[in-house]
């Protein structure tokens, strides 16, 4: 029987990603400063790599982190239009 309670490790994978989302949204503004045309990769609410490309940004992820767990944007240049 499946246990409708339990929490399953994808299900703690995407809350993670909307926690970095999150933390993304509350922090844009100074991460496109810092890292416009760049990749970026965000896990545990923090930005862990960047780099030129996605591969470079993840290089030196190290530890427990899966694939699953990161954020990995392309931050753009200039304005960022707001949802409605």
């Amino acid at each position: 029987m499946i246990d409708l309670k339990k929490t399953t490790k994808t299900q703690e994978d995407l809350l993670k990603l909307i926690e970095n989302r999150d933390w993304l949204e509350d922090n844009l503004k100074e991460i496109q400063d810092k890292y416009a045309e760049k990749w970026v990769a965000i896990a545990e609410r923090k930005l862990v790599g960047s780099g030129s490309s996605p591969d470079e940004a993840m290089e030196n992820i190290k530890g427990s982190l899966s694939s699953m767990e990161v954020l990995l944007i392309s931050v753009p240049k200039g304005e960022i239009s707001q949802p409605i």
